[in-house]
């Protein structure tokens, strides 16, 4: 076998085992959401979690039997193998590109689903649902933020304050808290801080938006990548079916 084919065989084969590896990741959070569903269903709500948890499985399995495929027929060397690769490869990087497209297209329906799920999740699950709790909990650590759309006023309507499960005179859960070390940082009526300025008064959904379009470029930069290792690998694929041909034909 000659050096430029073996070199091509495995540059081909080493970038479908890394496209095999991402769609076994995919697969395996896809099945992790599908068996752990009292962690999951919670975030998620009842009516996306199916689609969310199926969507991941199909789209991994997909590009893990893609890049499988791939590794098979960079090893038998077989150009009809490779050839359905490749047009698999397409139909991936179009479903990449379309997603994209559709992301950007319904950000403003993916923005009110969010602030619509946060209220609920807020007003019926904080307090009632361990995960959902522990959930929120970080976010409004981590992204030092307190509430959903309308920032604490949300804890107003939020049983875990109407139905007496939180503390007596509190305002917003400790984690609103800028430092929760402070006694009665919290202090005041439900949605009613005290003194605001000992909590975060930034809602959520806006600190998110906030970190989305400060690592758009990093999304993007990631993006672009990943759809330039695609195009890489259609590159490989006919470079690798070429050098078979060259090969044989001596």
């Amino acid at each position: 076998m000659g050096c430029g084919l073996t070199c091509v065989k495995y540059l081909l084969f080493i970038f479908n085992f890394i496209f095999w590896v991402a769609g076994g990741g995919v697969l395996a959070i896809g099945l992790w959401m599908r068996i752990d569903r009292a962690t999951f269903d919670p975030l998620l709500g009842i009516d996306y979690y199916p689609i969310v948890c199926w969507t991941l499985i199909g789209v991994g399995g997909f590009v893990f039997l893609v890049g499988f495929l791939g590794c098979c027929g960079a090893v038998q060397e077989s150009k009809c193998m490779l050839g359905f690769y490749f047009f698999l490869l397409i139909v991936v990087f179009v479903g990449e590109v379309g997603a994209g497209i559709l992301a950007y297209y319904y950000h403003d329906e993916v923005r009110t689903w969010m602030d619509s799920h946060m209220e609920r999740t807020i007003k019926n699950n904080y307090g009632f649902v361990p995960a959902v709790t522990a959930a929120v909990t970080t976010m409004q650590e981590q992204m030092k933020c307190c509430g959903g759309d309308r920032s604490y006023v949300d804890w107003m309507s939020s049983k875990y304050f109407t139905e007496g499960k939180a503390p007596a005179n509190t305002s917003v859960p400790l984690s609103c808290c800028r430092d929760q070390t402070e006694a009665g940082c919290n202090r005041g009526q439900p949605g009613q801080p005290a003194d605001i300025s000992k909590i975060f008064t930034q809602g959520c959904i806006r600190s998110m938006e906030l970190w989305v379009q400060e690592q758009v470029w990093i999304l993007g930069g990631v993006g672009v990548g990943v759809g330039l290792l695609q195009l890489l690998g259609l590159i490989f694929i006919c470079c690798y079916c070429k050098a078979i041909d060259d090969y044989y034909a001596y």
